[in-house]
């Protein structure tokens, strides 16, 4: 009797022995057939000597065996299935990182560290709705912040429209008022002509009727008078509607201007954080992408010289694999704030990604960017980094590469990877110039002709 050693059966060679098995039951069948010349050979007689015969039947109704989670061939593939989402996690992670607030850093970084535990999979739901349930926060902060500015604009629009009002109310109150002193002026100017036809009427009859006609005349200025009086009071009002019609409006204004200067500091505060690295405060690649298109403007507008500065830290996986990621993002920090104290305040660092950082260098030529990288790699190297009592190691690499006039945002960073490039195959902790790639190359060149 064979011992069972618990290895699942191959299906693929189950599934074939029974086509065997099939195979030569109805050739069996088919030679009986044709001995007998009486049955008609067709599909249907050959269905019922199977049937009849019964292997082929009891056969198909047992079920193949099932293939079993640690068969060898389903646990590579699905380990590297959960290989490729920890991947494709990772690197949604660091991309989300760089635009995420800051209220979600800790978050994002407890889930880096989470992807590497090799029970992850084994609650896969609550690890997909954890990372969901960021990025909702993240997207719920931008709505919110969407609302606010469209409530700001809501309010101002409304601001306008009543102050337009004011200002067609106020029009035509003065159109009014133009208006009523042409009336006031047609009617004073009536009584004075009234008074003068009076005196002109009967000049020699003036001592006999002197009364009658001082009664006539201190009648017309007694209208002149009241005409004068409703003017002052109607001015009045007039006035003090106008003074509480300016200060709503003063007011109103007042509200605006500091209802626009907190949406513009909230704006300013989000385009900083837009542009700023989240672990380590550096710039990001948005501010770098946006530095890149400037410098290059000011090169051919100023003749402005500039040099890009590319690096990465040596062996950074072995630090994190080592350490931990916690210790990993510290790394990262503590090289943040060591390149910001070697380098000049005007230059410009940012983290380009990951374990890489990209600073350009203003007013700078090719031969001091290295003298400058050659300092920065020295200052990093003689540093001390130490978790919990234990000295660790950090060195970077470097490349550099000048700016030209007909460069692109690319073809600088380029020259500037591939001096990395050759400094990494040139032992690490080192710096190479993109002049050093092109001799590189030459000597290569050289080599192979001559060989």
């Amino acid at each position: 009797m064979e011992q069972d050693t618990g290895q699942p059966e191959d299906n693929s060679s189950e599934l074939q022995e029974k086509i065997y098995v099939i195979a030569d039951e109805v050739l069996d069948i088919l030679k009986q057939l044709s001995k007998d010349n009486k049955k008609k050979l067709n599909a249907k007689a050959i269905a019922e000597q199977l049937v009849v015969k019964g292997t082929v039947q009891k056969m198909l109704i047992e079920p193949l065996p099932p293939i079993h989670a640690d068969h060898p061939d389903i646990k590579q593939e699905t380990h590297s299935e959960i290989s490729r989402l920890k991947d494709m996690t990772s690197n949604f992670l660091d991309k989300f990182s760089d635009m995420a607030p800051d209220m979600l850093t800790e978050e994002i970084s407890d889930l880096k560290k989470q992807i590497h535990d090799k029970n992850l999979f084994e609650n896969t739901a609550s690890r997909l709705d954890s990372l969901l349930k960021y990025i909702k926060i993240y997207f719920d902060a931008l709505y919110l912040k969407n609302k606010e500015l469209e409530e700001f604009m809501r309010q101002t629009i409304s601001y306008l429209e009543e102050t337009e009002e004011h200002v067609s109310t106020e029009l035509s109150f003065h159109q009014n008022k133009f208006n009523q002193d042409r009336e006031f002026e047609k009617s004073i100017s009536i009584n004075m002509s009234m008074i003068k036809e009076d005196f002109d009427s009967s000049p020699g009859m003036i001592t006999d009727n002197l009364k009658k006609l001082k009664s006539a005349v201190f009648g017309k200025i007694e209208n002149i008078n009241k005409g004068i009086d409703q003017k002052r009071e109607q001015d009045m009002i007039h006035l003090k509607e106008q003074e509480t019609t300016l200060e709503q409006m003063s007011s109103r204004i007042s509200g605006i201007k500091k209802e626009a200067k907190e949406i513009k500091k909230k704006a300013e505060e989000i385009e900083l954080q837009s542009l700023r690295d989240q672990l380590t405060g550096l710039y990001n690649r948005k501010a770098y992408d946006q530095k890149v298109v400037e410098t290059l403007a000011n090169l051919r507008r100023y003749d402005v010289p500039a040099s890009l500065m590319f690096c990465d830290i040596d062996f950074f996986k072995k630090i994190n694999d080592s350490f931990g990621h916690k210790v990993g993002d510290l790394a990262l920090k503590k090289l943040a704030s060591l390149l910001k104290e070697k380098l000049r305040v005007n230059d410009f660092i940012s983290r380009y990604g990951g374990e890489e950082f990209a600073i350009i260098l203003p007013h700078t030529s090719l031969k001091d960017a290295e003298k400058a990288g050659d300092g920065a790699r020295s200052y990093i190297d003689n540093a001390m980094f130490s978790y919990k009592n234990r000295n660790i190691p950090l060195k970077i690499s470097v490349g550099i590469s000048v700016f030209r006039k007909d460069d692109t945002v690319e073809s600088v960073m380029e020259r500037a990877d591939n001096a990395l490039y050759l400094a990494k195959n040139s032992g690490r902790n080192t710096v190479k110039t993109e002049k050093d790639v092109i001799k590189e190359d030459d000597d290569i060149t050289q080599k192979s002709l001559t060989s």
